[in-house]
């Protein structure tokens, strides 16, 4: 697959979405371990565009937004100027760089499952790539990574825990079926990973080999806003504090039985608790 008459389009294009802490960096290193599909660390790139993807994502501003994007679409009416083709295209134009010398580019940053529907929207035929990780294991690892001592701390990734399950799951529900979406977990990875990566590698259709696997001279993925661990950081051999045990057992109760079933977790295990509500309330204000 090249670019069609030296043009980008959305087939060159392969998105990750999932919460951060999912395993995100680990897959977008093993399917750009090889000489067709480029990366970069973490772009951020469709989220800088999202004022004007998503307009409600932005609630406070110094200016009214609300008004602005009204008048910008009224402008674009006005002259007939289709601007969700001129995003598209200044999106282009900025992968381009990173398409040069490979035929597909993966694009990983974790928010994206703020605006998945926009990018779905906008780019039809890229492909799609949903990856879930068990509740328990994305806190712990949130706790861990960043060195979290209080509730408080959390609070930073508040909308990552509330609200991409849901997000993540109604997009499932919405596009699972279609051939340019896939939906795995972080758990079947680690436990299959060579046959979960060769059936990624056949559905975006490029030869797989197993030394692809051996990512540790992958350094296509290092950058500022990639995963702390891969960028130097030591892993530090840190236990989650007992008290954000009640946060965590609140947390996957109000997940749902269903969606603690993709993860082998019954809802049996967990219970409401005065922590997460407390959070969720606070946050949700």
């Amino acid at each position: 697959m090249g670019v069609l008459n030296g043009i980008m389009n959305d087939q060159n294009l392969i998105f990750i979405i999932s919460q951060p802490r999912s395993g995100s960096t680990f897959l977008q290193s093993l399917l750009s371990n090889n000489s067709q599909i480029n990366t970069s660390s973490e772009s951020w790139m469709m989220l800088a565009l999202s004022p004007l993807l998503k307009p409600c994502s932005v609630k406070e501003a110094d200016y009214d937004h609300a008004m602005a994007t009204d008048a910008f679409h009224d402008y674009c009416a006005k002259f007939k100027i289709n601007h969700q083709q001129q995003l598209k295209n200044f999106a282009f134009n900025h992968y381009s760089p990173m398409l040069q010398g490979f035929s597909l580019i993966i694009d990983k940053t974790p928010r994206y499952w703020e605006i998945v529907n926009e990018l779905y929207a906008l780019f039809p035929k890229a492909k799609y790539i949903l990856l879930q990780r068990s509740p328990v294991d994305v806190v712990e690892s949130m706790i861990k990574t960043w060195n979290f001592k209080t509730l408080n701390d959390l609070k930073y990734l508040g909308r990552d825990l509330l609200f991409a399950p849901q997000i993540i799951t109604n997009f499932l529900n919405q596009h699972g079926d279609q051939e340019n979406v896939q939906c795995l977990t972080y758990q079947e990875l680690i436990k299959n990973t060579v046959k979960v990566t060769g059936d990624l590698y056949e559905w975006i259709g490029v030869p797989f080999r197993k030394a692809y696997i051996n990512i540790s001279n992958n350094l296509k993925v290092l950058g500022k806003y990639g995963d702390p661990y891969v960028n130097g950081q030591e892993k530090q051999n840190q236990q989650v504090a007992p008290h954000f045990q009640e946060f965590i057992c609140g947390y996957a109760h109000s997940l749902g039985s269903k969606y603690l079933q993709n993860f082998g977790l019954s809802d049996k295990s967990f219970s409401k608790t005065r922590d997460f509500e407390n959070f969720r309330k606070s946050f949700t204000k």
